[in-house]
């Protein structure tokens, strides 16, 4: 059974670790070390108190400026936070909902934390995180293989074809669209697969096209870009592979 106050502290946990999570997104990207040094304002540069650093509460109190320099804080903080608290939120609700066992809420509170980076780093920056792939990746394998045992010597090369069908599904479509898809994300479908496993990547990028599609041709109706803008797919690929645990987990 669902329990609310459960699911309220999960959204607060994920809002906490969003805002970590955003930290290592930047820091990948600058080339800047993500476990030691203390936040600064971007601006002024000025270190930040730990009463700057509540999770949305903070933003909302200092009316979305900087205490220090009072210039504005850019709305993707607390939007992170407030997407890695639903995020969690959705992994709370998997957990419940389909009876999995502890290991599985672990496996995907991990997961879902190295998609976000991957999605945040790609909405802000265009690019996908090579690091972060391989982690994710790495920790899939062995946590499928070791401790979920889903991946066994009955459907391993089943999950191996997937990977490399992927992967060159990927690499056509860039090579049709000379450059309209980008390599990063060929190595994150991979990723995908490996995390989400098979037959569920075939929902997962299912999902993705679709929502990517949709949001393309609404950006293109509404004029917010046009045709040679460039629009982040990662972000989609993985609300896709989210999407597809809660019709196929495994």
């Amino acid at each position: 059974m669902f329990d609310w106050a459960v699911g309220i502290f999960t959204f607060l946990i994920g809002t906490f670790i969003g805002s970590f999570l955003n930290v290592i997104s930047d820091r990948l990207y600058l080339k800047q070390d993500f476990v030691r040094g203390r936040s600064r304002c971007e601006k002024c540069q000025k270190e930040l108190h730990a009463k700057n650093l509540i999770p949305i509460l903070s933003f909302l109190l200092q009316k979305g400026k900087c205490s220090f320099c009072h210039k504005k804080i850019s709305f993707l903080y607390p939007l992170s936070e407030i997407i890695t608290g639903v995020t969690f939120l959705v992994a709370y609700y998997l957990y419940v909902s389909q009876n999995l066992n502890y290991l599985f809420f672990i496996y995907l509170l991990f997961t879902f934390s190295f998609y976000l980076i991957i999605s945040f780093t790609d909405f802000k920056y265009y690019e996908i995180p090579f690091e972060i792939v391989v982690i994710g990746s790495v920790f899939s394998i062995l946590f499928r293989t070791f401790i979920l045992k889903t991946i066994t010597f009955e459907n391993i090369f089943s999950e191996i074809l997937s990977v490399v069908i992927i992967f060159a599904f990927f690499y056509f479509i860039i090579w049709v669209s000379k450059g309209g898809m980008g390599g990063g994300d060929l190595k994150l479908a991979c990723f995908l697969s490996l995390s989400v496993g098979y037959p569920a990547i075939i929902s997962a990028l299912y999902f993705g096209f679709i929502l990517g599609g949709v949001f393309g041709v609404l950006v293109l109706v509404f004029k917010l870009k046009d045709l040679k803008s460039v629009i982040p797919f990662g972000p989609f690929l993985i609300l896709g592979a989210v999407l597809s645990f809660f019709f196929n987990l495994f």
